[in-house]
């Protein structure tokens, strides 16, 4: 047989192979075809559902991504490398005053007018490492701590993210601490100075003079009545602001509490020649307070209502229900306080006349214990002043602390 003839054979055995094998498949599926139809459909549907899930599943786990974004407290933006803003949340935008639609697909520095947030988003797009700063946001008036960090997948770099966290009261907290710490400093270093330079004086001779002895000590009693007064307010003002024991409230009738009140002041009235004079609205007016702190509150505006007054002046306590509260006003007749000094009176330390204030003895620390003691009680005090003509500071107490 020729190799063409061969050839041919070889190729029609090879087809005629094929086509038998056709044959039997189809026949064989033609005949199964029933019994395998339910199955498959049951799989298709098991599929489809599975891929139902999955779609619902993601969803879900999208809507909880944003949902604890939009939740969180610290701000958030990720930016692409393509320098356009991907996803921002509320935080942020409320922070920095823009619309979160406005800023999505915008390039970051069109939302950021600020050079050095921009400079530290920038630098993490080039040099792809996280970076950590405190920075004030001027514009903003601002302190945040920015962290920006790089975003990967596998080996492909995405863009950044960059939280935001605000950190004003943070730093406001350490500006007070440290004006604090100078403050106790210097108020503790002038009486303690004053102290032992006259204690070095005595020792020099002059405890043989009598004359001069009886004065030096005099004045070294005087600066060390003073140092103890700063002490005991420091750590009263201490337990205040803690509040780490609970108040022990009592019900008690106003009338006799203020006349004890009175009685303590008496001296200090009858020596500047001041009128006491008191009103209570109803006269067996009630509160619900812990007496020790509603006392020191107290004394202390009653204290510098006779210190600050005019001589032949007046100090007015008037009590009395005002729209679901108590109220107790305190009133002189004195100096007064000016406009500017107004919002600042009740901080620590702080003196409107610093002269006047440590010639009469203050620690400039009871207007703040006042107001510690009104916020524990859940109240609040208030001030009201006219230059030459006087002051009034009131105790507010709400409901919770009133009795009828």
């Amino acid at each position: 047989m020729s190799d063409l003839a061969l050839s041919g054979f070889w190729l029609a055995a090879v087809l005629a192979a094929l086509a038998i094998a056709l044959f039997f498949a189809f026949s064989n599926f033609a005949h199964r075809s029933k019994l395998d139809r339910q199955s498959l459909v049951s799989k298709l549907q098991t599929l489809s559902s599975r891929l139902e899930e999955d779609s619902q599943s993601s969803i879900e786990e999208k809507n909880r991504l944003f949902a604890i974004l939009e939740s969180m407290t610290e701000g958030v933006l990720v930016v692409d490398t393509q320098q356009k803003i991907l996803l921002v949340n509320s935080a942020l935008a409320r922070a920095f005053g823009f619309q979160k639609k406005q800023a999505l697909g915008k390039p970051y520095w069109e939302i950021f007018r600020d050079t050095g947030i921009n400079e530290m988003i920038r630098t993490g797009l080039s040099g792809k490492k996280a970076d950590k700063k405190e920075h004030a946001a001027l514009l903003m008036g601002s302190f945040f701590e920015i962290q920006v960090s790089p975003v990967f997948t596998g080996d492909d770099f995405l863009g950044v993210v960059a939280v935001f966290r605000d950190i004003t009261l943070m730093k406001e907290f350490e500006r007070l601490r440290a004006e604090f710490v100078a403050n106790v400093s210097h108020e503790l270093k002038t009486p303690l100075t004053s102290i032992l330079g006259f204690v070095e004086t005595l020792k020099e001779g002059a405890v043989e003079d009598p004359e001069h002895r009886l004065k030096f000590l005099q004045i070294i009693e005087t600066q060390s009545k003073q140092l103890h007064v700063l002490i005991e307010d420091l750590l009263l003002l201490s337990r205040v602001e803690s509040a780490k024991d609970p108040l022990k409230l009592e019900s008690f009738e106003l009338s006799g509490f203020l006349n004890k009140m009175k009685e303590v002041f008496t001296p200090l009235l009858k020596e500047k020649k001041l009128r006491w004079e008191t009103e209570l609205s109803p006269k067996d007016l009630r509160v619900l307070a812990e007496p020790a702190s509603l006392e020191r509150a107290l004394s202390n505006l009653i204290d510098n209502a006779v210190k600050y007054n005019r001589p032949d002046g007046r100090v007015f306590v008037r009590s009395f229900h005002d729209t679901g509260q108590t109220k107790i006003e305190v009133s002189d007749t004195g100096v007064g306080i000016a406009p500017a000094d107004l919002e600042r009176i009740f901080e620590r330390f702080y003196r409107a006349d610093k002269s006047r204030s440590r010639e009469l003895g203050g620690s400039g620390l009871g207007l703040s214990i006042a107001k510690h003691i009104a916020e524990r009680h859940g109240g609040r005090i208030e001030v009201k002043s006219v230059l030459q003509e006087g002051s009034t500071f009131t105790i507010v107490l709400p409901n919770n602390t009133r009795l009828n």
